[in-house]
């Protein structure tokens, strides 16, 4: 039954979802179709849900995306505006609207954002949930807000992303037992594996860790980055088992 249902599940993908969602059906015809519409796209560049996420093509040689941008759920993408409609009925002027915006590479752009004309967004940004990006957002920066501000410096954000890890795998293990009375599976933190999981070559039983390992998809530099990243740092624990019984020993005493 298992079979039958992946099997369906992937005829609707491949042969459905062209049909009827067209350039939207798949992250790769969506950037196909952007890039024969005249937008610049880079590589490694991925949209979370084409069906919900807007990128303005009513000007095509306004936008460039760089290299490994991630967009996510409802982010818009404007080059234009027709806020010159208003005005139009007060003075009769046709006002143009038009201004160009350029994306770099390794940026992040949370759910919902949305990125108006006339913005240069540097390289290595990170763009938090729901940020109206207004103007320009210098390289190596973090940013989140309406209108979209700097909040933290990359190297900052950094240093406090690998301080919480622990805390953040604690509340994921607590979760999970709390809400299935079960500790959770090795594989359930294949975004905290570093933490625990130890090898010599950087390979592993778990392919969720594998497939973490290889987050740089086709570019050579960025996974031999991670690679020699992993085999050069230490691990916080010995072994699963080890920190299990940490977040077990943690657990009671927050109890």
């Amino acid at each position: 039954m298992t079979i039958k249902k992946n099997l369906f599940k992937e005829f609707i993908v491949r042969f459905i979802y062209p049909i009827f969602l067209r350039e939207k059906a798949s992250n790769e015809t969506m950037i196909s179709y952007l890039r024969k519409k005249g937008i610049t796209i880079g590589e490694d560049v991925r949209i979370f849900n084409t069906r919900n996420t807007i990128i303005d093509t009513t000007k095509p040689s306004l936008l460039t995306i760089g290299s490994h941008v991630q967009i996510t759920d409802g982010v818009k993408i404007l080059t234009h505006g027709y806020d010159w409609y208003v005005l139009n009925g007060v003075y009769g002027d046709i006002l143009g609207s038009a201004g160009e915006v350029h994306i770099g590479d390794n940026v992040f752009i949370g759910m919902n954002s949305i990125i108006l004309k006339d913005v240069n967004i540097g390289d290595n940004v990170i763009i938090g949930a729901g940020s109206i990006v207004t103007k320009n957002i210098p390289s190596n920066s973090v940013v989140a807000g309406n209108p979209a501000r700097v909040i933290s410096t990359l190297e900052d954000y950094y240093s406090k992303r690998v301080h919480e890890q622990k805390k953040e795998a604690l509340t994921l293990y607590k979760s999970y037992k709390r809400r299935y009375g079960t500790p959770p599976p090795k594989n359930y933190f294949h975004e905290f594996f570093w933490l625990f999981e130890s090898s010599s070559d950087g390979t592993f039983d778990e392919e969720s860790f594998n497939y973490e390992m290889r987050t740089g998809g086709n570019d050579r530099v960025r996974v031999s980055r991670t690679l020699n990243r992993y085999l050069n740092s230490s691990r916080c624990f010995a072994n699963f088992s080890e920190f299990c019984k940490w977040c077990e020993e943690s657990e009671e005493l927050s109890n």
